[in-house]
């Protein structure tokens, strides 16, 4: 019923500057862009590969987006898994008792979708969508960083093993065991719904951890970051350095290398970039 993580949707209080950032420095390809009204939203989409980055600039001063961004400030606001049959698996949480913001399906930017509410997902906004067909996304740019996918989203939280038994449960998933993961100086549990990934961290040695407390910077369980793969590596650095953003790379040879853009140079998200070839 779960094909993966159709996009995960990151508020901003201006879409043009937050283009600016994604498109314009990163170089990330721009796709659909629209106004939602029943969502007081203007949105961009950013095709990753088969994946999409959703920006999303509040145009109700009352809504949901603009609330989250009162409270927490820009960064990810939701992610969105998408289905092959929306209403069925909106009537499919119904019976496993999961609240909803949506009983019905109703139309959205990503296609027929439904919202659960964030208790049912350990506290996380969780979009279903099931996409219109479309066309093929555009190949990654042959400038920028050339980013052809999204390897996986990262999840702080206090108990790894009950958010993964959680999210298995909900959406069909399945999830590895708790490994140390010395990049972030904490366990971690891998996730996969369908062909994506979620990453769960361990919430209280990741904060107490000095990358760890760096990144979640306060914000506590959660949403924390996403990870990119590009085509090249080391050429996607040095367009990042040459267009004056500065990285951080985290872990060794023998673990893999990621690149850290941390969240207060990318509009609340914390990037990571992997090589294409390896997994995060």
């Amino acid at each position: 019923m779960f094909g993966g993580i159709h996009h995960v949707a990151v508020a901003v209080r201006n879409l043009e500057e937050a283009l600016a950032f994604y498109h314009g420095k990163l170089g990330l390809a721009l796709g659909k862009q629209a106004t939602v009204p029943d969502q007081g939203v203007k949105a961009a989409l950013l095709p990753l590969g088969e994946d999409e980055i959703e920006l999303l600039e509040p145009t109700n001063p009352a809504g949901g987006v603009a609330r989250f961004l009162e409270k927490k400030g820009e960064g990810v606001h939701h992610f969105c898994v998408e289905t092959s049959d929306v209403a069925a698996a909106i009537e499919r949480a119904k019976t496993l008792g999961l609240q909803l913001i949506d009983q019905a399906p109703r139309q959205g930017l990503a296609g027929t979708i439904g919202f659960l509410h964030p208790s049912a997902t350990q506290g996380v906004l969780v979009e279903l969508a099931q996409p219109a067909e479309e066309g093929p996304h555009p190949h990654a740019p042959a400038t920028g960083i050339r980013a052809v996918g999204m390897t996986t989203l990262y999840l702080a939280t206090k108990d790894p093993a009950a958010s993964a038994e959680a999210l298995s449960r909900n959406y069909e998933a399945k999830a590895t065991g708790l490994a140390s993961d010395p990049r972030f100086g904490a366990r971690t549990c891998v996730v996969e719904i369908g062909s994506s990934r979620v990453t769960l961290i361990d919430a209280a040695e990741f904060a107490a951890s000095p990358v760890g407390g760096r990144i979640l910077a306060g914000r506590g369980e959660g949403l924390c970051g996403l990870c990119i793969a590009v085509e090249d590596l080391d050429d996607a650095l040095r367009h990042l350095g040459q267009n004056g953003i500065p990285t951080e790379r985290l872990g060794d040879a023998s673990v893999g290398f990621l690149a850290w853009i941390p969240a207060e140079r990318a509009h609340g998200v914390n990037l990571f970039l992997s090589a294409a070839a390896r997994r995060a």
